[in-house]
């Protein structure tokens, strides 16, 4: 039966020459010169350049064959076929087919000796038909911390299901209490995450006009506070520095290792306001949503790079692109706008909700952005690449456009987050509700429902770093973590007397 399910060899390696013959032919006509009218050898250009795309969307269509190898015993775990459009979670997702390890163990995956991201495609990490990919599994142990308005955070340790004995999963139930380590804040506490190398702790709390405090991820003990206080702040993508407002309102960046301020960015507009500040991706920029425009800072000189211009109220939050090409805003006017970072032109003004935008934010991948808005209302945009004939009509430019391409209504009307999975497959939204839904991204299907648990609404929700939990933190004073292939609740925290306003799980 698996030989008769076996793809053929033989074909695959027929279609593969039939596709270098193509790309050999289209690259001999590229080097001959058909006029030496500029206007004439542009628009050849343009006919390789068509006919390229499509023998790429013929070779993403075709499957390939990849070898799962045990990268401590050098053993073949699983040969899997998959499209070079498939991404590295659906390769993870073919591999390990055996119930109850998505827990317990860290699956990662080597190719080239370079840790394959699970967001990205096949094809851009370079993967063909034969290659082969090392498998390493890390057994795991998860840490939650939470915030409150009680003025505490508090450090989970959790055990997964094969961690603990069957007594203690006979005795016990998803809804028992877990042990914890308290923080003390000045006043209400706001929010409390991990630095991505998972070394550091951040709380936020609105004492002294807004602190923000520094703890070792591992004795917690205190470490520093931001200079000049914090109204907010996040860690830059490698956990180098922090982004944020001080407690003057004022845009600075600080060093996670001492917390001094390294830049302090302001544009000197007499009675501006500024409302956010975050990084890029890459952490290249500095965003800072200053009333109705938009700044873009160089976080290593704090230099003032450009200003957009074209929001008719206050800017409420941003988000850039993985890439760091794309820049999206949310304003109290009602629209969105992308933006080009590298030339600060307004690609796009994304219309179509009745009252001011909340927040928004792209896929991991790009292809995708959400918007979600006071009117109740989350929207799904499809960003595509289209070309756009130029004035003498046989040159063309690529500029990119946004669809929308499903609306999804939150309960009572209220949106309280909306995040991307890490493989931007799904969509995690939190409403006026107890309950947390996952929406498949590209239709906007309810896939699960994450209940039964909290007796208060959510106030916020997101994934692991991995993609496998999903933390909620509720005004009941509860926080849960759930397994986010099956909805279950696997934990749910109970130690704080008020609202719990942050929940962060990540793997340690």
């Amino acid at each position: 039966m698996a030989a008769a399910m076996a793809k053929p060899e033989c074909t695959h390696q027929f279609h593969k020459d039939q596709d270098q013959e193509l790309r050999s032919a289209i690259d001999h006509l590229k080097r001959f010169s058909f006029s030496d009218q500029e206007d004439e050898r542009q628009a050849w250009e343009d006919v390789f350049e068509c006919f390229g795309a499509q023998v790429e969307d013929v070779e993403m269509m075709r499957e390939l064959q990849i070898h799962i190898r045990n990268a401590v015993s050098g053993e073949e775990v699983k040969r899997v076929w998959l499209r070079p459009s498939d991404t590295v979670a659906r390769l993870c997702e073919a591999t390990l087919c055996e119930a109850g390890q998505v827990l317990a163990e860290s699956h990662r995956f080597i190719f080239q000796c370079q840790e394959l991201q699970h967001h990205v495609t096949l094809r851009h990490a370079g993967l063909c038909h034969g290659d082969t990919v090392d498998l390493i599994r890390v057994p795991l142990e998860w840490q939650c911390v939470t915030a409150s308005h009680d003025g505490t955070a508090r450090i989970w340790h959790l055990e997964s299901e094969q961690q603990r004995s069957a007594v203690e999963r006979v005795n016990s139930s998803a809804s028992r209490e877990c042990t914890g380590l308290d923080l003390k804040s000045h006043g209400v506490l706001r929010h409390a995450v991990f630095s991505p190398c998972k070394t550091r702790l951040l709380t936020m709390s609105t004492g002294q006009g807004g602190v923000g405090q520094l703890w070792c991820a591992n004795s917690f003990e205190h470490l520093c506070s931001l200079q000049g206080g914090a109204l907010s702040a996040t860690f830059s993508s490698n956990g180098d520095s922090l982004v944020g407002l001080d407690a003057d309102g004022n845009a600075r960046t600080w060093s996670a290792e001492t917390g001094r301020t390294l830049h302090k960015m302001s544009s000197g507009i007499e009675d501006a306001e500024m409302h956010f500040a975050q990084f890029s991706h890459c952490g290249r920029l500095v965003v800072v949503g200053e009333d109705c425009c938009v700044q873009l800072w160089d976080s290593s000189t704090g230099e003032l790079l450009n200003t957009l211009h074209g929001h008719e109220d206050v800017v409420k939050t941003a988000a850039v692109s993985s890439d760091g090409e794309l820049l999206l805003t949310a304003s109290a006017d009602g629209t969105a706008r992308l933006w080009s970072c590298k030339t600060g032109e307004c690609l796009q003004v994304l219309e179509g909700h009745a009252k001011p935008l909340a927040l928004c934010s792209f896929s991991p991948g790009r292809l995708q952005a959400v918007t979600a808005s006071q009117d109740g209302l989350v929207k799904m945009w499809q960003l595509t690449e289209k070309k756009s004939v130029r004035s003498n009509t046989l040159g063309a430019d690529y500029r990119v456009t946004a669809e929308c391409m499903f609306t999804l209504k939150a309960d009572g009307g209220v949106v309280n987050s909306a995040c991307f999975s890490p493989d931007g497959a799904c969509l995690l939204v939190s409403d006026a509700s107890e309950t947390v839904k996952l929406f498949g991204a590209k239709l906007g299907e309810l896939q699960l429902t994450f209940g039964g648990t909290h007796e208060d609404w959510v106030r916020s929700a997101s994934f692991s770093d991995d993609g496998r939990l999903v933390a909620t933190a509720s005004y009941d004073g509860t926080a849960a973590v759930w397994d986010a292939a099956t909805g279950q609740c696997v934990h749910a925290l109970k130690g704080h007397d008020e609202a719990v306003v942050s929940a962060d799980v990540i793997s340690s």
